[in-house]
């Protein structure tokens, strides 16, 4: 197990940068849209389906170029608190919890997959 490494940092600053980014893109159409339920279609499309993907795509691509660190555990919640605060609010805080969650589970099976490779050199 490590704590982290200057990969997993960078990863983890992308990770930042596009859960800014996604909800920054529904704002600024929100501005722009005269339909509402497009708005909150959108909305629930980001939170329910965009955001854990991409945790899940990071914390596994990070599991299996690095191995385990328990950063993920915290960091997709960490990453998520800005853009929560900026465009939504505090109700959507439980979300970050089950990103996180979500982001964890799948750095684990890329750390499996790391581990397994690691043993096969």
């Amino acid at each position: 197990m490590r704590w982290a490494t200057r990969s997993t940092w960078i990863r983890i600053a992308v990770l930042f940068g596009i859960y800014l980014l996604v909800p920054a893109a529904w704002f600024s159409l929100s501005r722009v849209s005269d339909s509402m339920e497009i708005v909150k279609s959108l909305v629930f499309l980001i939170l329910l389906a965009i955001l854990p993907v991409l945790a899940m795509a990071f914390g596994a691509w990070d599991g299996v170029k690095e191995g385990l660190s328990l950063l993920w555990l915290l960091a997709p919640f960490v990453c998520f608190l800005a853009p929560m605060y900026l465009f939504l609010n505090d109700s959507a805080l439980i979300y970050g919890v089950g990103y996180s969650l979500l982001g964890f589970g799948a750095h684990g099976l890329g750390a499996l997959a790391f581990r397994k490779r690691a043993r096969g050199q």
